[in-house]
């Protein structure tokens, strides 16, 4: 291997692989983060038809064991955040990967730069996002062609995803993955940065700033209910697309003095 790969900057590339030289180097590393297609395509696909199916036994218990109606009950589960709370981990899980397994194979063996490696990175985020996002629109216009699972169980047709609205659970969605992979990956360059100490004193720094940011808002007097009653889909996914974006900054910062061989 070329000394070239090891600069703290990371601006020269080493000698390209065989058979890859001819692609964009932003384009090469968007690919080879989807290499894994069994988690990156079908895990999510997996996780939410089971978290659907669930859904739909409790439903069919709840139908047999309680004196309330169907209607009544498929009433209730407008309330269900299962479709919020069942995946964001696992996509945290997804971003922290991307930088832990792929970085140095990136780097030291297809040819990469610091700079095409965050670069071709963030496009894989969007693209996965964008991946996710469609995944649960499908399974929203799925759920209401089926006139929800057959029993009126919901799990995407529900108030937290926009009430049914195909738009604003894409939106929704889309910001969601963003921030979760975007994060996931920043904590993933702190860790090849400086171990898992940096790792926990990013998740301090974190807390700190989350805690400061709350102590401001409330020393300022801001009516943030009353803010949130309009519009509430659109403003929480600006607020985690800001989220998205600053950690994407903070993966860029860090990348720069990453060692390739940790």
């Amino acid at each position: 291997m070329s000394t070239a790969v090891l600069t703290s900057a990371g601006d020269r590339p080493a000698p390209s692989v065989p058979g890859t030289g001819r692609m964009n180097p932003i384009l090469r590393v968007a690919r080879l983060h989807f290499a894994d297609r069994m988690q990156m395509i079908w895990v999510p696909v997996i996780m939410l038809a089971s978290v659907a199916a669930l859904c739909v036994i409790i439903m069919v218990v709840l139908q047999a064991f309680t004196p309330g109606t169907p209607e009544q009950i498929s009433e209730g589960f407008r309330y269900n955040q299962a479709a919020l709370w069942s995946w964001p981990g696992f996509i945290v899980t997804i971003g922290v990967y991307a930088y832990a397994r792929t970085m140095p194979f990136a780097i030291g063996m297809m040819g990469s730069t610091r700079r095409h490696y965050w670069a071709g990175t963030a496009l894989w985020i969007l693209v996965q996002s964008a991946y996710l996002a469609a995944l649960v629109g499908f399974f929203l216009v799925l759920e209401q062609a089926t006139g929800h699972w057959f029993t009126g169980a919901r799990m995407f047709d529900v108030y937290a995803l926009g009430d049914g609205h195909l738009g604003l659970t894409l939106l929704l969605s889309f910001a969601i993955a963003a921030a979760c992979l975007s994060t996931g990956a920043g904590l993933a360059a702190v860790y090849l940065r400086w171990g898992q100490y940096g790792v926990m004193a990013g998740i301090a720094a974190i807390l700190v700033i989350i805690l400061g940011a709350l102590a401001l808002v409330l020393a300022s007097e801001l009516d943030v209910a009353t803010f949130f009653t309009t519009n509430l889909i659109e403003k929480a996914s600006a607020l985690l697309l800001v989220i998205a974006a600053l950690a994407t900054g903070v993966s860029w910062a860090v990348m720069r003095r990453v060692p390739v061989g940790r």
